[in-house]
Protein backbone atom coordinates (compact mmCIF):
# COMPACT_ATOMS: atom_id res chain seq x y z
CA UNK A 1 0.00 0.00 0.00
CA UNK A 2 0.99 2.95 -1.27
CA UNK A 3 0.51 6.59 0.87
CA UNK A 4 0.51 10.63 -0.22
CA UNK A 5 0.34 13.20 1.28
CA UNK A 6 -2.04 15.57 -0.49
CA UNK A 7 -0.99 19.29 0.53
CA UNK A 8 -4.59 22.06 0.62
CA UNK A 9 -1.74 24.70 -0.08
CA UNK A 10 -4.59 27.17 1.17
CA UNK A 11 -4.47 26.24 4.92
CA UNK A 12 -0.84 27.66 5.81
CA UNK A 13 1.55 30.44 4.75
CA UNK A 14 3.75 28.80 1.68
CA UNK A 15 7.09 28.56 3.78
CA UNK A 16 5.16 25.65 5.85
CA UNK A 17 3.58 24.12 2.67
CA UNK A 18 6.89 23.65 1.49
CA UNK A 19 8.89 22.62 5.09
CA UNK A 20 6.02 19.77 5.27
CA UNK A 21 6.90 18.87 1.96
CA UNK A 22 10.63 18.45 2.43
CA UNK A 23 9.58 16.82 5.57
CA UNK A 24 7.61 14.05 3.25
CA UNK A 25 10.45 13.95 1.13
CA UNK A 26 12.20 12.21 4.28
CA UNK A 27 9.80 10.71 5.57
CA UNK A 28 7.12 7.67 4.49
CA UNK A 29 4.79 9.12 2.13
CA UNK A 30 5.32 8.15 -2.06
CA UNK A 31 4.24 11.67 -3.51
CA UNK A 32 3.07 14.89 -2.77
CA UNK A 33 0.09 15.84 -4.23
CA UNK A 34 -1.68 20.00 -4.29
CA UNK A 35 -5.12 21.36 -5.15
CA UNK A 36 -6.26 22.86 -8.00
CA UNK A 37 -8.52 25.92 -7.17
CA UNK A 38 -8.53 29.68 -7.88
CA UNK A 39 -8.91 31.17 -4.65
CA UNK A 40 -9.29 29.93 -0.65
CA UNK A 41 -12.88 28.72 -0.44
CA UNK A 42 -12.78 29.39 3.26
CA UNK A 43 -10.68 32.65 3.67
CA UNK A 44 -11.87 33.28 7.36
CA UNK A 45 -10.69 29.90 8.27
CA UNK A 46 -7.28 29.48 6.07
CA UNK A 47 -4.23 30.95 6.82
CA UNK A 48 -2.74 30.64 2.94
CA UNK A 49 -3.69 31.86 -0.12
CA UNK A 50 -4.39 29.22 -3.27
CA UNK A 51 -1.15 28.99 -4.56
CA UNK A 52 -1.12 28.09 -8.48
CA UNK A 53 -0.46 24.37 -7.85
CA UNK A 54 1.96 24.28 -11.02
CA UNK A 55 4.61 27.34 -10.01
CA UNK A 56 4.47 25.47 -6.44
CA UNK A 57 5.16 22.14 -6.81
CA UNK A 58 7.88 23.74 -9.07
CA UNK A 59 8.92 25.06 -5.86
CA UNK A 60 8.53 21.70 -3.93
CA UNK A 61 10.55 19.93 -6.88
CA UNK A 62 13.49 22.46 -6.32
CA UNK A 63 13.56 21.27 -2.31
CA UNK A 64 13.18 17.80 -2.83
CA UNK A 65 14.74 14.41 -4.76
CA UNK A 66 12.70 11.50 -4.23
CA UNK A 67 8.59 12.03 -3.59
CA UNK A 68 6.36 11.92 -7.18
CA UNK A 69 4.40 14.96 -7.44
CA UNK A 70 1.60 15.53 -9.11
CA UNK A 71 -1.79 18.32 -9.15
CA UNK A 72 -4.92 16.51 -7.52
CA UNK A 73 -6.56 17.13 -9.86
CA UNK A 74 -6.06 19.61 -12.41
CA UNK A 75 -9.43 21.20 -13.50
CA UNK A 76 -10.03 20.78 -16.93
CA UNK A 77 -12.49 23.23 -16.71
CA UNK A 78 -10.02 25.95 -15.57
CA UNK A 79 -7.14 24.98 -17.91
CA UNK A 80 -7.01 24.10 -21.81
CA UNK A 81 -5.30 20.90 -22.49
CA UNK A 82 -2.44 22.41 -23.86
CA UNK A 83 -1.66 24.73 -20.83
CA UNK A 84 -1.56 20.91 -18.57
CA UNK A 85 0.06 19.21 -21.08
CA UNK A 86 2.67 22.08 -20.69
CA UNK A 87 2.71 22.18 -17.07
CA UNK A 88 3.03 19.16 -16.20
CA UNK A 89 5.80 18.42 -18.73
CA UNK A 90 7.95 20.99 -16.88
CA UNK A 91 7.37 19.87 -13.81
CA UNK A 92 8.40 16.53 -14.84
CA UNK A 93 12.04 18.10 -16.55
CA UNK A 94 12.40 19.94 -12.77
CA UNK A 95 11.77 17.13 -10.75
CA UNK A 96 13.73 14.67 -12.95
CA UNK A 97 10.64 12.20 -13.72
CA UNK A 98 8.82 12.63 -11.04
CA UNK A 99 5.67 13.81 -12.69
CA UNK A 100 2.04 12.46 -12.34
CA UNK A 101 -0.89 13.72 -13.87
CA UNK A 102 -4.51 14.11 -11.96
CA UNK A 103 -7.47 15.17 -14.08
CA UNK A 104 -10.50 16.40 -13.26
CA UNK A 105 -13.96 17.52 -14.58
CA UNK A 106 -14.78 20.24 -12.66
CA UNK A 107 -17.40 21.94 -10.33
CA UNK A 108 -21.32 21.76 -11.37
CA UNK A 109 -22.95 25.49 -11.00
CA UNK A 110 -24.54 25.64 -7.32
CA UNK A 111 -22.07 23.58 -6.00
CA UNK A 112 -19.57 24.23 -3.01
CA UNK A 113 -17.01 24.23 -5.55
CA UNK A 114 -18.29 26.66 -7.57
CA UNK A 115 -18.23 29.68 -4.98
CA UNK A 116 -14.77 30.91 -6.91
CA UNK A 117 -15.96 30.48 -10.29
CA UNK A 118 -19.72 32.74 -9.36
CA UNK A 119 -17.46 35.31 -7.99
CA UNK A 120 -15.63 35.85 -11.67
CA UNK A 121 -18.49 35.54 -13.18
CA UNK A 122 -17.40 32.03 -15.03
CA UNK A 123 -20.12 30.09 -16.47
CA UNK A 124 -19.69 26.38 -15.63
CA UNK A 125 -21.13 23.37 -17.62
CA UNK A 126 -24.12 22.19 -15.96
CA UNK A 127 -24.40 18.80 -17.91
CA UNK A 128 -22.42 15.85 -16.21
CA UNK A 129 -21.89 13.57 -19.64
CA UNK A 130 -20.63 17.47 -21.06
CA UNK A 131 -17.89 17.58 -18.43
CA UNK A 132 -16.67 13.83 -18.31
CA UNK A 133 -16.45 14.36 -22.06
CA UNK A 134 -14.65 17.37 -21.53
CA UNK A 135 -12.15 15.42 -19.33
CA UNK A 136 -11.89 12.75 -22.27
CA UNK A 137 -11.11 15.24 -24.88
CA UNK A 138 -8.66 17.24 -22.68
CA UNK A 139 -6.81 13.75 -21.77
CA UNK A 140 -6.72 12.90 -25.33
CA UNK A 141 -5.16 16.45 -26.35
CA UNK A 142 -2.59 15.97 -23.79
CA UNK A 143 -1.42 12.74 -24.96
CA UNK A 144 -1.41 14.03 -28.50
CA UNK A 145 0.53 16.51 -27.60
CA UNK A 146 3.28 14.34 -25.51
CA UNK A 147 3.22 11.90 -28.04
CA UNK A 148 4.57 14.78 -31.03
CA UNK A 149 0.94 14.71 -32.77
CA UNK A 150 0.82 18.94 -32.85
CA UNK A 151 4.45 19.13 -33.38
CA UNK A 152 4.20 20.52 -37.08
CA UNK A 153 6.84 23.55 -37.90
CA UNK A 154 6.61 23.93 -33.94
CA UNK A 155 7.42 21.96 -30.89
CA UNK A 156 5.76 21.54 -27.79
CA UNK A 157 7.53 20.03 -24.68
CA UNK A 158 7.74 16.72 -23.89
CA UNK A 159 7.80 15.04 -20.25
CA UNK A 160 10.84 13.08 -19.41
CA UNK A 161 8.87 9.72 -19.07
CA UNK A 162 5.50 7.95 -19.45
CA UNK A 163 3.83 10.48 -17.07
CA UNK A 164 1.06 8.18 -15.63
CA UNK A 165 -2.85 9.44 -15.30
CA UNK A 166 -5.25 9.79 -12.65
CA UNK A 167 -8.47 10.90 -12.51
CA UNK A 168 -10.34 12.21 -9.53
CA UNK A 169 -14.28 11.16 -9.99
CA UNK A 170 -17.21 10.27 -7.79
CA UNK A 171 -19.55 8.21 -10.19
CA UNK A 172 -19.16 5.15 -12.07
CA UNK A 173 -19.61 6.11 -15.67
CA UNK A 174 -16.31 8.27 -15.42
CA UNK A 175 -14.89 5.38 -13.67
CA UNK A 176 -15.56 3.08 -16.59
CA UNK A 177 -14.46 5.82 -18.88
CA UNK A 178 -11.00 6.70 -16.54
CA UNK A 179 -10.22 2.71 -16.99
CA UNK A 180 -10.73 2.40 -20.20
CA UNK A 181 -8.24 5.62 -21.12
CA UNK A 182 -5.88 3.80 -19.12
CA UNK A 183 -5.94 5.67 -16.40
CA UNK A 184 -6.33 5.53 -12.78
CA UNK A 185 -9.27 6.62 -10.75
CA UNK A 186 -9.24 8.60 -7.33
CA UNK A 187 -12.49 8.61 -4.83
CA UNK A 188 -13.40 9.73 -1.46
CA UNK A 189 -12.47 6.53 0.56
CA UNK A 190 -16.10 6.92 2.11
CA UNK A 191 -18.14 6.96 -1.10
CA UNK A 192 -20.97 4.53 -0.96
CA UNK A 193 -20.23 3.23 -4.80
CA UNK A 194 -16.05 2.68 -3.63
CA UNK A 195 -16.48 -1.10 -4.39
CA UNK A 196 -18.39 -0.59 -7.38
CA UNK A 197 -15.60 1.89 -8.47
CA UNK A 198 -12.87 -0.23 -7.62
CA UNK A 199 -14.10 -3.08 -9.34
CA UNK A 200 -13.94 -1.48 -12.50
CA UNK A 201 -10.11 -0.30 -12.17
CA UNK A 202 -7.04 -0.68 -14.70
CA UNK A 203 -4.92 -3.59 -12.50
CA UNK A 204 -2.52 -2.93 -15.44
CA UNK A 205 -1.74 0.39 -13.60
CA UNK A 206 0.00 -1.08 -10.64
CA UNK A 207 -0.44 1.36 -7.27
CA UNK A 208 -1.89 4.20 -9.55
CA UNK A 209 -4.95 1.94 -10.34
CA UNK A 210 -7.59 2.30 -7.67
CA UNK A 211 -6.40 4.97 -5.28
CA UNK A 212 -8.73 7.03 -2.25
CA UNK A 213 -8.12 10.16 -0.65
CA UNK A 214 -9.25 10.62 3.10
CA UNK A 215 -8.63 13.07 6.25
CA UNK A 216 -5.01 13.25 6.98
CA UNK A 217 -4.78 11.11 10.16
CA UNK A 218 -0.78 10.53 11.57
CA UNK A 219 -2.08 7.55 12.14
CA UNK A 220 -3.26 6.23 9.28
CA UNK A 221 0.61 7.24 8.04
CA UNK A 222 1.63 3.81 9.33
CA UNK A 223 1.12 0.72 7.31
CA UNK A 224 -0.14 -1.37 9.31
CA UNK A 225 -2.95 0.65 10.90
CA UNK A 226 -6.37 -1.78 10.01
CA UNK A 227 -8.08 0.75 8.07
CA UNK A 228 -5.27 0.52 5.71
CA UNK A 229 -5.33 -3.06 5.46
CA UNK A 230 -8.90 -3.13 5.27
CA UNK A 231 -8.51 -0.64 1.76
CA UNK A 232 -6.08 -2.87 0.84
CA UNK A 233 -8.49 -5.86 1.09
CA UNK A 234 -10.91 -4.07 -0.87
CA UNK A 235 -8.73 -3.57 -4.10
CA UNK A 236 -7.26 0.02 -3.27
CA UNK A 237 -3.50 0.38 -4.25
CA UNK A 238 -2.74 3.76 -2.66
CA UNK A 239 -3.90 6.02 -0.56
CA UNK A 240 -4.04 10.08 -0.29
CA UNK A 241 -4.03 11.97 3.12
CA UNK A 242 -5.40 15.09 2.52
CA UNK A 243 -4.41 18.36 4.84
CA UNK A 244 -7.40 19.48 6.64
CA UNK A 245 -6.41 22.00 9.25
CA UNK A 246 -2.79 24.01 9.75
CA UNK A 247 -2.25 21.74 12.29
CA UNK A 248 -2.33 19.15 9.54
CA UNK A 249 0.48 20.80 7.78
CA UNK A 250 2.40 21.41 10.71
CA UNK A 251 2.40 18.25 11.95
CA UNK A 252 2.59 16.27 8.88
Amino acid sequence: MRIDLHINQALAPVDEVLAVAVRADHGIFDAVWVLDHLATLRPTENQGDMLDPHVLLGAIAARTSRLRLGVLVNNVHVRPAAVIAGATATLDHVSNGRAILGLGAGAAPGTYFAAEHDALGTTLEPSLAARHETLIGSLHTIRRIWNGDHDTDVRFPKPLHDIPVVVGLNSITLAEKAAVQGCGINVRADHPRLDEMLAVADRSLGDLAATVWLPYDPALADTSHPRLHELERRGVTRIMLLTMSRSDVLSA
